[in-house]
């Protein structure tokens, strides 16, 4: 398995470009990801498996949100990512890590889910704070 970092909605800016030089420190592949392939499945997109069909072109609007996708070939590798996002100050509120769980998932599901756990820790976390 190798190491891939998805990035959406980062291609050309600053952030992109540092989160590029991070990840390719690491050894990992970056990669951004095309709207039109939002509907490809994590696996596919991260070189886990090949397609078994050809994919289906998403012609939608899209999510405006940077989000981050890993594909960590060690735990280790996905520590230090981490480590310099934060050494950097590189933040992207949405990030999620390829799991067995989620490998089948599209880029679509995967924001969505990962927009509501953000929002529901987002709201505990001003809760919290009062």
């Amino acid at each position: 398995m190798k190491s891939v970092v998805l990035c959406y909605n980062l291609k050309g800016t600053p952030k992109g470009r540092k989160l590029g030089m991070i990840f390719g420190f690491l050894g990992f592949q970056v990669r951004a990801v095309d709207r039109a392939e939002y509907l490809w499945p994590l696996e596919v997109l991260t070189g886990l498996e090949k397609p078994r069909e050809e994919p289906e072109i998403y012609e939608g609007e899209g999510f405006p949100e940077e989000m981050l996708v890993i594909q960590a070939e060690t735990e280790d590798m996905l520590d230090k990512a981490i480590f310099l996002m934060r050494k950097e100050k590189v933040q992207v509120g949405l990030k999620a890590v390829v799991t067995e769980a989620n490998r089948k998932w599209t880029s679509l599901a995967l924001h969505d889910e990962i927009r509501k756990e953000h929002e529901i820790m987002s709201r505990r976390e001003a809760e919290r704070k009062r």
